[in-house]
């Protein structure tokens, strides 16, 4: 499991204003690309979870807040250097006093709930407890502390900074960055120190238990090693299969979850795409399907070899369909 930042969009990494839904206004707030790339070569995944109620107000359309996520992170990537500097872009939509009848409620997503956090976390298997949530409202901090993260407040709102109440107060972004490396040093330095400790404690105890049971070994010992004799074939023979069906629903795992962002990524594109592009996004997941496929036989050469070059096929058709994309 890895750590996450979790950032607010509006007023925490874009200028927060009455354009949020066009995303040739997108101004991306100064410092913020670089304190980014920082959290990202310090080894966090980075995650937006912000709520978009101006869609259930009418203003603007899911489509648009996509186009808006591929507009920021086009921006952010293109200062980082990085390719997808931000993993992932989480919204909610609705808002209980929405005119859009269909987004016209409350939802378990809609901060100061932690239903993003929480489903962001399940998602791409984050450690919630040395992750964080940076976001400049109360309700940001609300969810983060719902959801059991430790929170940071960009403002300078006095009246904001009361209510929140939040782990860390800051003025930017860049801050945010120094509050979180530096805590993070000293949170592993104590598990550093804590360890010989919980060492030392640990062979104590299984010491004791070892003496308190040595008489009940002794007496056991010879019918145990008649039975023990028959059990270990067969118990490592269970082991060896169950090792490789765990290893085997890994790999699987984790070839759907690459799917799975695969079309997350797709659907950040949906605005602009035609029909030769949504047969092009057809073919490529059929390949990414036929690739996992490949790579569960990595034991059977054969098998991995028939699946991967069928792989490289469709990859082949679904550039092929591209050209005829060009404008």
């Amino acid at each position: 499991m890895e750590p996450a930042i979790f950032l607010d969009r509006d007023g925490t990494l874009v200028l927060d204003d009455e354009h949020a839904g066009n995303p040739a206004q997108v101004r991306i707030i100064d410092g913020v690309s670089a304190a980014l790339r920082r959290l990202r070569d310090a080894g966090f995944r980075l995650v937006v979870a912000t709520n978009q109620g101006g869609v259930a107000r009418g203003r603007f359309t899911e489509a648009d807040v996509d186009a808006v996520h591929a507009r920021v992170g086009e921006l952010i990537d293109a200062s980082t250097g990085l390719k997808r500097t931000i993993d992932r872009f989480y919204y909610c939509p609705f808002h209980p006093k929405g005119t859009v009848a269909s987004y016209a409620r409350e939802h378990p997503w809609r901060k100061p709930k932690p239903g993003m956090l929480l489903q962001a976390a399940q998602d791409m298997e984050l450690d919630l407890e040395a992750s964080w949530l940076v976001g400049d409202s109360p309700r940001d901090i609300a969810a983060g502390r719902a959801a059991g993260l430790r929170t940071i407040l960009v403002s300078r709102d006095h009246a904001r900074i009361a209510e929140a109440a939040a782990d860390f107060t800051v003025a930017s972004l860049g801050e945010a960055v120094e509050v979180i490396l530096r805590n993070r040093d000293a949170s592993t330095q104590t598990r550093l120190a804590q360890q010989p400790r919980a060492t030392k404690r640990a062979a104590q105890r299984a010491s004791k238990r070892g003496k308190d049971n040595s008489s009940s070994l002794s007496n056991n010992l010879t019918t145990a090693t008649a039975a023990g004799q028959g059990l270990a074939t067969s118990a490592a023979s269970g082991a060896g299969a169950s090792s490789l069906a765990s290893r085997k629903n890994e790999r699987l795992r984790r070839a759907l979850s690459e799917l799975t962002e695969e079309v997350r990524a797709l659907r950040l594109r949906r605005s602009e795409t035609g029909a030769i592009r949504i047969a092009a996004m057809g073919v490529q997941l059929l390949a990414i399907l036929v690739a996992a496929v490949a790579f569960l036989n990595l034991a059977e050469f054969e098998n991995f070899v028939r699946w991967g070059l069928g792989a490289a096929l469709l990859q082949l058709v679904t550039a092929t369909i591209l050209l005829f994309d060009r404008h």
